[in-house]
């Protein structure tokens, strides 16, 4: 039973992790290479990694795809759930 919970949490973190090259993209011409989710909400705040986070199922305001230095420059800061 123990082996059958290690695997699932382990299954788990490992589906739902932010892909690695956005935490390490290092300088901009990387950052301007990988696209993000945003809800386009006055009252959005957060970027997503995945455009099927829950994060965004709220969204009533329409998804856009922008790259992560867009997102950034609109003040926007990493999903908590996805990333």
């Amino acid at each position: 039973m123990k082996h059958l919970l290690l695997l699932l949490s382990l299954f788990t973190m490992t589906a739902t992790a932010t892909p690695k090259h956005i935490h390490h993209a290092k300088n901009l011409h990387e950052k301007q290479q990988i696209y993000v989710y945003i809800c386009n909400s006055s009252g959005a705040y957060a970027y997503h990694s995945d455009i099927n986070c829950r994060g965004l199922n709220r969204c009533t305001h329409g998804v856009s795809k922008v790259t992560l230095v867009e997102a950034q420059r609109m003040g926007r800061k990493p999903c908590h759930i996805c990333e």
